[in-house]
């Protein structure tokens, strides 16, 4: 089981694309439920390819155009520039995070909790969120057994306890033995 683990400090929201035009605005693929979170924003993260270093950057500018988002940084100011930050990723800090409603969490956060089901316990922990049109899609994985599927749905998850890593869930009738 995972344990005490401490909340991510900065939060990613966004991937860097190709660049646009020639004055080094570069198309960003947003990771953030909240696109216009890119508007007004003067500073953000650049994280290195590894995602173990950070370096802060003022935002020149930022739009979205027909669902797409478009930002420039100082000191990538030119075509070449904003094209060798391709692949790397945009983040805040945990303060600058848009403020989600009651019962919502930041899928970085609930990446890695044990999950545990009312009738048979520690299920593996969760690896990763689908995100659909529909609800998101938790992937709970246990070594050596199937992944289990469960939609994110209010009906399924009792509890979240991000404090203690854990999520509490009642699986719908038949999706166990679908699985395992």
């Amino acid at each position: 089981m995972s344990g005490q683990q401490q909340l991510r400090p900065i939060l990613i929201i966004g991937r860097i694309g190709r660049a646009h035009a020639l004055l080094g605005e570069f198309r960003v693929n947003p990771l953030t439920s909240d696109i216009n979170r890119f508007i007004g924003m003067q500073d953000c993260l650049l994280l290195s390819p590894d995602e173990q270093h950070h370096q802060p950057v003022h935002v020149i500018s930022a739009r979205i155009v027909a669902n797409q988002v478009y930002v420039r940084l100082k000191g990538f100011e030119n075509r070449e520039l904003a094209e060798s930050l391709r692949g790397r990723l945009l983040a805040v800090h945990r303060e600058q995070a848009i403020k989600l409603p009651p019962d919502t969490w930041f899928i970085c956060d609930l990446i890695g909790c044990d999950v545990f089901d009312t009738s048979r316990g520690h299920l593996g922990v969760l690896t990763e969120v689908t995100q659909n049109l529909a609800q998101d899609v938790y992937t709970i994985t246990l070594k050596g057994e199937p992944d289990i599927l469960l939609p994110a749905k209010k009906d399924f998850i009792r509890k979240v306890d991000l404090e203690s890593r854990r999520i509490d869930v009642s699986l719908p009738d038949g999706l166990y033995e679908v699985y395992r």
